[in-house]
């Protein structure tokens, strides 16, 4: 009885694709993540085990008790979630690692999307600093952020998250390595597009899981008016920009395909 209950169960499961949405930070991640759920899965397959996400706090312990990276400790949850045959949908703020999507793209579908880096880079600043949470809030001024190693992390985010060098000072030493990295990694994708072509997006995620996604707007700056500041100062757009030189050539890559 109980096998049979296994191969039901496995039959019934191989009815729904395996999904891992990489939720690069301040792209529209919230408003997708919850799109491509309705879109792909029935509702009460949410509160059960085959569903999951990469857990915040889980990860803030791992990293304190085992004296390792944050990141590292959400890969590794990653990781197993991968490997659980049952698992159905995972996602959150983890790196994609070009060893794990090739060890694991032949039965997962990766997807995530991209934003032009500079909006994606103020935005999270503006997010960050006036955010209710206490998690990554920060009272810097943006001349001081503009010049500190987080800004410099914050503009390299794409190369981070999909070229497998997360190390910021590597990244600068290699521009034209990490960025053929990232995009042969990100070539293994399912659907992968940007904000400033969500049609394009929607179309292939439509075309892979034969559906039909609709993407509501969720989790939006907390302060609109100093998002606007900041676009409007052509001197400060054209800094950022220059900080996010190696993200958008990712970027304009995937932009363009």
């Amino acid at each position: 009885m109980q096998e049979l209950l296994k191969r039901q169960s496995k039959n019934f499961l191989a009815r729904y694709p395996r999904i891992f949405f990489c939720h690069v930070p301040k792209c529209a991640g919230v408003s997708l993540s919850k799109a491509i759920y309705s879109s792909t899965y029935p509702l009460w397959l949410k509160a059960t085990r085959y569903t999951g996400f990469i857990d915040l706090k889980s990860s803030q312990v791992a990293a304190d008790l085992l004296n390792i990276d944050m990141m590292t400790a959400r890969e590794t949850q990653l990781v197993f979630q991968l490997n659980d045959p049952q698992m159905r949908y995972t996602n959150g703020h983890c790196v994609a690692n070009p060893q794990v999507v090739s060890k694991y793209c032949n039965d997962w579908h990766f997807i995530t999307i991209l934003r032009d880096p500079a909006k994606r880079f103020i935005s999270e600043f503006v997010y960050n600093r006036f955010k209710s949470s206490e998690w990554q809030k920060h009272n810097d001024t943006l001349d001081s952020y503009l010049e500190s190693e987080k800004a410099v992390s914050s503009a390299l985010t794409y190369a981070r998250y999909f070229s497998g060098t997360k190390e910021v000072d590597a990244i600068l030493a290699n521009p034209k390595l990490v960025v053929d990295a990232a995009l042969t990694n990100l070539g293994q994708f399912s659907v992968c597009g940007t904000l400033e072509n969500m049609s394009q997006w929607q179309q292939k995620f439509n075309e892979v899981f034969n559906t039909k996604i609709e993407v509501a707007s969720k989790n939006e700056s907390p302060n609109q008016q100093a998002y606007r500041e900041i676009t409007s100062n052509k001197g400060v757009m054209e800094k950022i920009k220059n900080l996010c030189e190696i993200d958008y050539e990712i970027f304009n890559t995937i932009n363009t395909k």
